[in-house]
């Protein structure tokens, strides 16, 4: 009798544990969560409900035709077909090579192995902006300006923080499978594509996150090699919006200029974030489990 209460006792205190971890978590929570529940709110309201004071939260009605009227501002069907490009072959690129290297490093046996990844570990502590000059004339120099190609291109070579992960990732997969492998008379090559890179599906989707986000917000980049209007991604497209925004009306407020169309703007902000935030939950387990089985703590 004595033990049961024990137990009951035992998972009572587990429970009660295991809720305020919950509360705790969901009051952190908020400070991340604030700014999208705002900028939902807003990009549905009417423009005179966005100044009210204090703040509707639930604008009545709901203006649902806010994204429509936001995305028809510009060619931002354009800006897509541009950001997906510049967003989705580079990921792909990343992601394997990246995977193929690690493996090389990982598993394979060549003179120099630690040397060389070493050295590749070392490119991680240049800034990227030290080298952006020199880049920037090479990519002029063979006429890359105003192409995707110096977005596209490099990131086929692979990235030494990706590579770095999936060495980590690979280092806990146990060297039998490969063993039994090379008896049955695989090569190199069939072992990576047939046995590693299936048991890789965390690290891969871990790195897709990472490339995809820093992809789809890339502004830098753009910005400096697509210098032509009917080039631009979605980050330069937003860039220009609240310009033209300003120029479609608006009021001046305390010696300030506030924007009649601070909605669509928040309306177009909204869809360009829908992606990222999509992503990131589908796959936040394999996230997760990744950086469980990589040796990072959380």
């Amino acid at each position: 009798m004595a033990s049961m209460n024990f137990i009951r006792s035992h998972k009572f205190t587990d429970r009660l544990s295991q809720g305020g971890r919950l509360i705790l978590l969901l009051i952190l929570a908020i400070p991340f969560i604030f700014p999208l529940i705002w900028l939902a709110s807003t990009a549905l309201k009417s423009p005179t409900e966005i100044y009210i004071s204090p703040p509707i939260w639930i604008p009545q009605p709901l203006r649902w035709r806010n994204f429509i009227d936001a995305w028809n501002v510009a060619p931002f069907g354009k800006f897509l077909v541009n950001t997906m490009i510049t967003t989705f072959i580079p990921m792909m690129g990343e992601v394997f090579i990246s995977a193929m290297v690690a493996y090389s490093f990982a598993r394979v046996k060549w003179p120099g192995r630690d040397k060389i990844f070493s050295l590749c570990l070392a490119t991680m502590i240049l800034p990227g902006i030290v080298t952006f000059i020199p880049t920037f004339v090479m990519f002029a120099r063979i006429g890359w300006i105003n192409t995707f190609l110096p977005l596209v291109v490099p990131s086929l070579f692979g990235s030494a923080f990706y590579i770095f992960l999936f060495k980590q990732f690979m280092m806990n997969l146990p060297m039998g499978l490969e063993e039994a492998a090379r008896i049955d008379g695989a090569s190199t090559f069939q072992i990576f594509t047939k046995i590693i890179l299936p048991l890789l599906k965390p690290a891969l989707a871990t790195v897709a996150i990472f490339s995809f986000l820093a992809r789809w917000q890339d502004f830098f980049g753009p910005m400096i090699y697509l210098q032509k209007a009917e080039l631009k991604t979605l980050m330069l497209g937003l860039s220009s919006f609240e310009s033209m925004m300003s120029g479609a009306g608006g009021s001046a407020i305390g010696g300030g200029f506030v924007s009649s169309n601070l909605h669509l703007l928040m309306a177009m902000t909204f869809l360009m974030n829908l992606p990222c935030i999509f992503v990131f939950v589908i796959f936040q387990k394999y996230f997760i489990r990744d950086m469980v089985m990589s040796g990072f703590k959380l």
